[in-house]
Formats: structure tokens, sequence, C-alpha cells
């Protein structure tokens, strides 16, 4: 592009957690580098029915076709509210605003696939939120579903956002790191600005055991651990974290990318078994494994990250960065390596990954790759992403065509 103005997008994210819906706005500064201006952000919890539905859906036990069905639409449905509710908080008017990416709801994600009940299952994911009703509400045109292109491209589909953070995190003369405290946490390796060999995999659980035992411990009154309260009044069981530690997942190496079917409810009854068999109670079960998230941090680095050069930093930003005990445990961890806070780079730890599908949509729209096949084992680079056209469809092709 030659020239070309600004763009408005907004980035609409929910991920394993499945607490609600992070809408963020940015304008992104085209030219020889791409620079990113978070303009807002707001988090949209999900009502605690829809929450439970969703969890009863990704599960193992799963939902029936009619409740998925529907549960499509409404997703889309409070989506579509998060883009009304950012933009509104911002003052920005719905009809300056380009484009929205949107990364749905993970219900299911098979990336190499698994045995069903009738044979096996082919590699897949599933993400629901339907973009047709936020192009409606809207009328700004929707990118959605990037996961399945990769997948199709013989990838894990996950993680995506690598492609993003290297726009938002790279530094000009030295390696850093980017780590993502989601439901799982995810690293991206950033070589030198301008330089090859990004990378990233998902490191393990962070928030998702943790907000399932947070809502035991409180008989649901709590949907995660508020400032890593109860983590701390727990005690770490060794031998159990030791045995964690130990799990096939974690010493596989990347590209790679898991999630609640390997580490949600079944995970967390057999830690539990684990802490209880060894006298322990489910204080001391959230606390064994809040220290487990914070290792499979630190075991990540140093088994996977090259050591030349060295890491400059990690960027940390995600639900999990609010979690005290855990982010103790990640800088104990890390030792001399320092951890810095996303919003020290520009972009609120909240809203780093709303914002990564606000530009994996700007590349969508570009026509070019945004996926790295280095990253999720895809065969070659492609084109992520389906477009729903909105209201501004028109306009909005003649904006990338007319700059291009």
């Amino acid at each position: 592009m030659s020239n070309p103005r600004p763009l408005l997008a907004i980035g609409l994210m929910s991920g394993t957690s499945a607490d609600g819906v992070d809408a963020a706005l940015a304008r992104i500064h085209l030219g020889e580098r791409t620079q990113v201006e978070t303009l807002g952000f707001h988090a949209a919890a999900y009502p605690r029915d829809l929450r439970e539905r969703l969890l009863l859906a990704g599960g193992e036990e799963g939902a029936r076709t009619d409740e998925i069905c529907s549960l499509r639409r409404e997703v889309g449905e409070a989506f579509a509210s998060a883009a009304f509710e950012v933009a509104s908080s911002t003052g920005a008017e719905l009809e300056k605003i380009d484009f929205i990416g949107s990364h749905g709801q993970t219900i299911r994600h098979l990336p190499e696939g698994m045995e069903g009940g009738r044979g096996p299952l082919l590699p897949s994911t599933f993400q629901i939120g339907d973009p047709a009703f936020i192009a409606q509400r809207t009328g700004i045109t929707c990118v959605s579903d990037f996961r399945t292109r990769d997948v199709a491209a013989g990838g894990a589909g996950a993680p995506l956002t690598p492609w993003a953070h290297r726009v938002l995190f790279s530094r000009e003369n030295a390696a850093s790191a980017f780590l993502n405290l989601g439901g799982i946490s995810n690293i991206t390796y950033l070589p030198p600005a301008g330089e090859e060999g990004v990378f990233g995999f998902d490191c393990g659980p962070a928030n998702m055991p943790l907000d399932a035992l947070a809502g035991r411990i409180t008989n649901g009154e709590k949907t995660h651990d508020t400032d890593g309260e109860l983590a701390a009044a727990g005690r770490v069981c060794p031998d159990t974290l030791a045995e964690l530690r130990r799990r096939p997942y974690l010493k596989r190496k990347p590209p790679k990318s898991t999630g609640r079917e390997m580490f949600g409810a079944a995970f967390v009854d057999e830690t539990i078994e684990g802490i209880v068999s060894r006298g322990g109670d489910l204080n001391d079960a959230i606390a064994t494994l809040t220290a487990f998230s914070a290792s499979c941090v630190a075991d990540a680095i140093r088994d996977f990250f090259p050591k030349d050069p060295p890491l400059s930093e990690v960027v940390t930003g995600g639900g999990g960065v609010h979690n005290k005990t855990l982010m103790r445990g990640l800088r104990d961890a890390l030792g001399d390596l320092p951890l810095v806070g996303s919003d020290a780079r520009g972009v609120s730890p909240d809203a780093v990954e709303a914002v990564c599908f606000a530009l994996l949509a700007w590349g969508t729209l570009t026509g070019g790759a945004n996926n790295l096949p280095g990253v999720t084992g895809a065969k070659e680079a492609v084109c992520l992403g389906n477009i729903t056209p909105g209201r501004n469809f028109a306009s909005l092709m003649r904006c990338f065509y007319n700059s291009a």
C-alpha cells in the first residue's frame, strides 16, 4: 500500500476459560513498520447460565446439536454487544470502524484428531459465535474462523497470535518473548525485529484449571482466583508437582498446542485425587496447580528456546498477570530474566489477545499469509479466516484496492 490511511478495527476474543468476551478497539498505522495504537478495551462477562452451557458444550460429554446451534447464535450476539460496548466507551462511531476480527469461542480443538465412539476423528477445530450476527448487528465486515484454514493446511490451528506478537512486541536489537497467560499459557519467541525465526507454542495450563478449582472451593461464588489469594492459602505438594511436570505433552518438541481436552475437568479431578491421597485439600490443589503453571513456562523456555541471542525480557499479558501468586512463582522460576507487563510496551495485558485478532483480520483482508508454519506445523503459509461482509464491505474493499 502507498500512503494508506490508518485503519480502525475491533478485535473480539474469548479464551478457553469461557468467562466472557474481550473487545479491543485499535488503530493500525501502516508503513514500513506497522504500528498499533490501542484506543479502548471492554471486558463483558458471559451471563452465568450461558457460561455454564458453554463449559458443558466444551466438556467431555458435549451437548446436543440443537443446543450448539443456539449457542452459536447466542455467542455471536454476545460478541456483537461487546463490539458496541467498546465503541461506545471510546466515543467511536460504528460507521468509522473498518472491520472486526473475531476469534469466537472454542468448543472443540482436536489438532491431532482422537478416537471417537465410532472410530477415528480427524484433526479439526470448532469455534462458535456466528459472524453473520456480528456483521448484521454492527454493520461492520467481520473476519472470523481463523483456525480452520491452518488445520486444513496441516497445522495445529494454534497458536495463531505469534504472527501479531511480532508486530506488537519485537525489539530492534534484541531477542525477547511474549507470554500470554490465558486459560492455557502460550509463549512466542521474537528474534530482533526484521530477522526470521519467530516461533511459539502452548506451554501448558494457566488459568483454566485454576478457575475450575476456584469455583469448587467457593461453591461457585468465584470464577477465578482473585489476586491468587486461594493459592496463597494452600501449600504446594512437591510430589504431585513433580508428577505433573513429567506429563508427556510438556516434553514434546514444538510445534504443539493444547486445550481443555488435555487440561480440563478430568485433569483437575486427577490432580485433586493425588493431592487428597497425600493428605492435602482443595487449597493445596490450587496452590500446586499454580506452581505447575509457572513451572510449565520456565521449563518451556529452558527446553525449547535458543540460547543465542539470549532473551532480553519476557513480556506478559492475559488475565493471569492479575494472579499475584502465579506471577510471584514465575519470577522465582525465571530467575534473572526480566518479566515485563505488556502495558509497559503499549498494550494493556487484558487487551493483547483481542488486539491480535484485529491484526489477524487486517492480514486476512490484505490477502497475505497470516499464519506461521514454523509455529503451527502447517505445510504452507496461508491466508486465514472467513470474511462476512457488513454494510461497509464495498467501501472497505475500495479502501484496500485504492491504496494497493
